[in-house]
């Protein structure tokens, strides 16, 4: 996909406003019930005869039934069920009903827990779910789960919440998800991967709408043909860039290996690591990948032609880690600060406010017990609403933020922030953040713009993790190092298209 637009709740509010105040007012309702119908025909497994509409109390329900008379009408045996009554519906609602009934269509408020469908379309709740939903509707939801049946939901599953992707006490497993108008955020971030399934989305046919005050963004492909421009013919190793990796604590070489290996392997031109292990049994070089050159930390830190800089990745936190962090923030290069750099800031106010201080680039890639330190929070909130999270990092540290998960979340001081959309629980494996810090200090060392660099890297880091998957590679067994690889094959082929469109 190309990178989009997503939304919080109120803003698909606003474009639903839009829509609804034009003359002749559109068929919304029938519109997204034909939609759902037609996509559950499309993915409907092959002998599929028998399906459970579940209809919510508000215009979800109303969707879901019209969805049930567009697929009775193309001969499946279809059920519905509206387990919660409503106080009251809209006419559009209320007409989708008038309409299943005409066509023989019978509601029932409870279905034997006995009875199996091929098929369950979740129309219960919608995009404006925000409290825990209470037991009785979350045994049924559960129960739903317990189906071995192919689950639609009808633009969210029922349960999650559209603005954070927090399940509220119980949500539906959905296989898919046909969404309208915009992509939520719910479901990209959170718990809601998990929940969605695979998104289809749907306009409706309506088009453009006026801009919405906005600032998230889905990050599509395309922010790798931008990242970085064409090398000159006449390049050489001193003009692709200068990145140096401090790390490599006794115990940890490794972690600052990766990440100079991510960083060589996507294009900088010279990677030194600064190793804080003074033991004698560190290597003099890295035989696996001779190129890199290896320094004591440091002695890497005075140097003045660095590009960019990567702390963290295998660091520690003792007194030599202290005083290395401290020299690289006052080094006028950008700075990725990882791992236990991160770590060091949570437990120093004072480097905390020379940080905010910097004039030039800072980046932070924190995953989730890295934040919570960060901040003084727990995990659990942390993860309860991650885009305010990672926004108010960017904030408090005046940096470009990764807060990294599934749907990982790229934040800028200036309030704008992305959602991942690649990667796979393969990537659950040591390593795999040393190789993203690596990746994202590549093409901020060559001379990208941070923003642009942060978007690029966690979505090729990614991207090249779904590839390992779909060639068997993964998800169980996928390691960090085999990222590295298949990141710069992907990225050349991206680069190579461009190349190719300018002969």
């Amino acid at each position: 996909m190309q990178t989009a637009p997503v939304y919080h709740t109120e803003q698909i509010r606003q474009i639903e406003d839009h829509f609804f105040a034009l003359e002749p007012k559109p068929l919304l309702m029938e519109l997204a019930g034909k939609t759902i119908a037609d996509i559950t025909i499309k993915v409907a497994p092959e002998q599929t005869q028998s399906i459970l509409v579940i209809a919510g109390p508000g215009n979800n329900g109303g969707d879901a039934y019209v969805a049930a008379r567009h697929l009775k009408s193309a001969n499946f045996h279809v059920s519905i069920v509206e387990p919660i009554k409503p106080d009251q519906s809209s006419p559009e609602k209320e007409d989708a009903i008038k309409r299943w009934k005409r066509i023989g269509g019978v509601t029932r408020s409870t279905m034997k827990s006995e009875k199996s469908f091929d098929i369950v379309i979740d129309g219960l709740f919608g995009i404006g779910l925000n409290r825990t939903l209470p037991t009785e509707i979350s045994e049924y939801i559960q129960s739903i789960n317990k189906q071995e049946s192919t689950v639609i939901s009808i633009d969210i599953p029922s349960g999650l919440n559209a603005n954070t992707g927090a399940v509220m006490g119980s949500c539906v497993k959905a296989d898919h998800t046909v969404t309208f108008l915009g992509y939520k955020v719910g479901l990209h971030t959170g718990q809601g991967p998990d929940c969605s399934g695979i998104v289809h989305f749907s306009d409706l046919n309506m088009g453009n709408h006026p801009p919405i005050d906005n600032h998230g963004y889905l990050i599509g492909n395309d922010v790798l043909r931008n990242v970085l421009v064409p090398r000159d013919r006449s390049s050489h190793k001193g003009t692709n860039g200068q990145l140096a990796v401090i790390g490599g604590s006794k115990g940890m070489i490794g972690a600052a290996l990766l990440t100079g290996r991510a960083g060589l392997k996507l294009g900088a031109g010279r990677v030194f690591i600064g190793l804080l292990d003074s033991d004698s049994n560190v290597p003099a070089a890295d035989w696996g990948q001779p190129e890199l050159m290896l320094r004591d930390a440091m002695e890497l830190v005075a140097l003045e032609k660095i590009t960019c800089f990567a702390i963290g990745p295998g660091l520690g936190t003792n007194d030599t880690a202290i005083k290395a962090l401290e020299q690289v923030i006052t080094h006028p290069a950008p700075i990725i600060l990882d791992a236990d750099a991160l770590n060091i800031v949570a437990q120093e106010p004072t480097l905390a406010e020379q940080i905010k201080k910097r004039t030039n680039p800072t980046i932070m890639t924190p995953h989730p017990g890295e934040a919570s330190r960060l901040l003084g929070i727990s995990t659990t909130q942390i993860q309860a609403n991650r885009i305010q999270i990672a926004l108010d990092l960017a904030s408090k540290f005046n940096a470009e933020v990764v807060l990294k998960g599934v749907g990982s979340v790229c934040a800028f001081p200036d309030g704008n922030w992305s959602i991942n959309t690649t990667g796979n629980p393969g990537m659950a494996s040591a390593g795999m953040g040393d190789v993203l810090t690596g990746i994202i200090g590549a093409f901020v060392s060559q001379g990208a713009y941070t923003h642009a660099a942060i978007l690029a890297g966690v979505h090729l880091h990614g991207l090249a993790a779904d590839q390992l998957s779909h060639d068997d590679c993964g998800p169980i067994g996928m390691t960090a190092s085999e990222t590295i690889d298949r990141s710069r094959i992907v990225f050349n082929r991206f680069q190579n298209e461009n190349v190719t469109s300018l002969i």
